[in-house]
């Protein structure tokens, strides 16, 4: 499983920003397998051409000298809004998508679209983020968040689904440390287990028991969503 869109942005800029990847390797980590990866600006933040889309490659460079401090993953769901402080526009589109790469001293921010095997990111202007939890506060609050919502799942016993068809990784790019490695792996591993048993009622017999189920899957994701958030918005 390749990791998210805003996942590989995010990482690759910060590694850019430590001078650990050149923008040319960045760019090329970013797209992966996909067919390729362009930019629209409509609002010319950046100063590339407003009216077409520009690859990616050509783009990076300029959009890494946008930000000196660090850009920030934002994983957004209905009433969670992760690090995202707006305007309006970007939480909307942000939130359609689930995923978006935030310049943390704020003024821009890049939100993926799929676009067959591509992707397309779209540059919209951006309020400086919330600042997201340290690596170590969110890795204990998702410890936290595991033993609670098993014991309450254990409980009821309704814990059963389908299991994940593949076992991602983050895969971090260099200068990110092996226990921030290990967090986001394991962050990606619990994100996708709860997708994959949300998409059923488990062994759950009443509508209480699928509520509960669905609540603690719920909020699970949430905090594995910022521990992926955190592990890849702080390098080092």
């Amino acid at each position: 499983m390749q990791a998210l869109p805003s996942l590989r942005l995010t990482v690759n800029l910060n590694a850019v920003l430590r001078f650990r990847r050149s923008p040319a390797q960045a760019a090329a980590a970013v797209v992966g397998d996909d067919v390729a990866h362009h930019v629209v600006d409509p609002e010319d933040l950046l100063g590339i051409d407003p009216l077409r889309a520009t690859a990616l490659a050509d783009a990076i460079a300029v959009i890494a000298g946008r930000e000196q401090e660090m850009w920030v993953l934002a994983l957004p769901q209905p009433g969670a809004p992760g690090a995202l402080r707006g305007p309006v526009g970007l939480n909307r589109a942000a939130l359609e998508a689930g995923e978006v790469v935030l310049a943390g001293s704020g003024g821009i921010a890049l939100v993926p679209h799929a676009v067959g095997r591509g992707v397309q990111w779209r540059v919209h202007p951006a309020e400086r983020p919330f600042t997201p939890l340290t690596s170590y506060d969110a890795e204990r609050a998702l410890s936290e968040t595991v033993i609670s919502a098993a014991a309450t799942l254990a409980r009821l016993d309704v814990a059963a689904g389908s299991r994940p068809a593949s076992d991602p990784t983050a895969d971090l790019a260099p200068g990110y440390s092996s226990r921030q490695r290990l967090a986001a792996d394991r962050a990606a591993r619990l994100l996708l287990a709860c997708e994959t048993a949300l998409s059923s009622d488990g062994a759950a017999v009443s509508a209480y028991e699928a509520s509960v189920r669905a609540v603690e899957l719920r909020r699970l994701h949430r905090a594995a969503a910022d521990a992926l958030c955190a592990a890849a918005s702080w390098m080092g």
